[in-house]
């Protein structure tokens, strides 16, 4: 194969795939084809510039909507991300150059590429935009299966479905034959996929739910106000406008929903705010919860969400345990002090250390995420195994203006309902805010850039996930698998060089 089809395959399949993850999700069941066919007839060092070029027309398409807040972050994050797929193509290319068995190489590759997506989201420099699975957040049907395996589920039927396509060109390239078992193989498996996700949608009961689960009526408040209005203006500028002239919110309204960071400080802090609170909350019996940027007495600043009584007293509060690096705080500064240069932070955010669930009055627990834990699958997950019975996304995405991020995070949120079986309620500083039930079904949502009060209705659910339950145990079973078959191969090559050698 020439170098220029190589570098037009390559083009291909990061643009194609980049695509993916802005509607047409179809694509990301093909687009890694020609990159895995490079792969495969390329030397070693073709490797490195061709995987460099197809990391990062990958990840620049995933993430350009970053340029809108820091074009200094951007380029480093595309760069990082890219390390992480010239991994994947080096230890591809010795699967290939090193293992004859063609079903093997499709289970190791695949292995691999799970291990690269499982370590964008786990370290502390954790980025895991580009994953796989969200390619297929409209596709619910497929997406179930996220219930059982995690986005890592869906992650594993696409790369599969495309190392298979692989292998049987390749086998049709040296043989001039279809191999029509791997195409089956493949196929039933979709189809068993397929055919969960369509059963756990048509038998999701809404009707046993609202019978059988206790319900929050809530207002959702999306000020839409810049960072600079946020912190510097009287803090009267975040209350909405009222619902009617006898009340500012709709009659049955029980939890009145603010976004991540919405107040600086306390509600002593900020008088006009405490004051129209203390009225409305009070007269209309409602209870509160938002975002607050707190600090303590030795000046460790946190990200908050705190929740209010209807006399305003504070019943239940959660510290951010996983601050964006370089965007809200600095990471081990004496080891990484010398990426200081990148760190855009306004102030330091001290990372919490615990799971603190909020536990709302007669109906529920409460577990919270804030902005970026949304897109890190284990932490909703650990509060649903601690016991949430629904989870509440705070975030503040209007650095990135009129973008696309906005969009993209409510698609995290969106995974995270059907992995955790739960509803889950997102606010958003200035859009898109939204309701997500159990199946990720988007049953309400706002407009980006408009300041509204959405109303809804939300169930709190008990009942966990598998997925909820035992994790990524499928994803470690698979790991194992895996290892086990690679094991057996170099058994069954050993065994074979030395009866050859004892006949010779």
């Amino acid at each position: 194969m020439k170098t220029n089809i190589k570098f037009l395959l390559i083009l291909i399949s990061g643009i194609f795939l980049s695509l993916s993850f802005y509607g047409p999700g179809f694509l990301a069941w093909f687009c890694l084809i020609p990159y895995l066919l490079v792969i495969y007839h390329s030397n070693f060092k073709q490797i490195f510039y061709f995987s460099s070029v197809f990391g990062l027309i990958y990840f620049a398409g995933v993430t350009y909507w970053f340029t809108e807040y820091s074009y200094a972050l951007w380029i480093p994050i595309i760069v990082y991300l890219s390390l992480f797929m010239m991994f994947f193509g080096i230890v591809s290319y010795f699967i290939y150059k090193k293992i004859r068995w063609p079903i093997l190489r499709v289970f190791l590759i695949s292995s691999t590429w799970l291990v690269v997506e499982y370590f964008r989201n786990r370290t502390f420099l954790a980025f895991p935009w580009g994953m796989l699975a969200y390619s297929q957040h409209n596709y619910l049907i497929i997406m179930q299966i996220a219930k059982i395996a995690g986005a890592f589920g869906v992650s594993l039927i696409l790369i599969l479905f495309n190392s298979i396509l692989a292998e049987t060109i390749i086998y049709f390239n040296r043989t001039s034959k279809v191999n029509f078992k791997y195409i089956l193989s493949i196929f039933c498996l979709t189809i068993l996929v397929i055919a969960y996700g369509f059963t756990n949608i048509t038998f999701y009961n809404k009707d046993f739910i609202s019978n059988n689960c206790k319900n929050i009526n809530i207002a959702m408040v999306q000020p839409n106000i810049s960072f600079d209005d946020k912190f510097t203006k009287d803090s009267g500028v975040i209350i909405p406008e009222p619902y009617d002239t006898k009340s500012f919110f709709k009659k049955n309204t029980e939890l009145i929903v603010f976004p991540e960071s919405v107040i600086w400080g306390t509600l002593d802090h900020n008088e006009t705010f405490k004051e129209w609170a203390s009225k409305t909350l009070k007269n209309e019996n409602l209870y509160l919860i938002m975002g607050q940027i707190l600090w303590d007495d030795k000046n460790n600043y946190y990200n908050s969400v705190v929740l209010y009584s209807p006399n305003l007293e504070a019943i239940g509060r959660y510290d951010k345990i996983h601050p964006l690096p370089c965007a809200e705080y600095m990471p081990y500064p004496n080891i990484l002090g010398f990426l200081s240069f990148l760190n855009v932070a306004k102030l330091n955010i001290t990372p919490a250390k615990e799971f603190s669930i909020i536990n709302y009055p007669d109906k529920g627990d409460l577990g919270i995420n804030i902005c970026f834990e949304s897109t890190l699958p284990i932490i909703s997950r650990t509060f649903r195994q601690k016991g949430a019975d629904a989870i509440f996304v705070f975030t503040d995405d209007a650095g990135f203006r009129d973008s696309v991020a906005s969009w993209h995070h409510v698609i995290f949120s969106r995974v995270r309902a059907i992995e955790n079986g739960c509803f889950v309620v997102h606010s958003s500083n200035m859009g898109i805010s939204a309701v997500i039930n159990p199946i990720g079904e988007i049953i309400s949502k706002t407009e980006l850039g408009k300041k509204e009060v959405m109303y809804e209705t939300i169930y709190l659910n008990s009942k966990q996930s598998f997925y909820s339950k035992f994790g990524d145990i499928i994803l470690y079973i698979y790991f194992g698998f895996s290892f086990l078959f690679l094991c057996f191969y170099i058994f069954i090559t050993n065994y074979n060089k030395t009866k050859k050698a004892d006949k010779i």
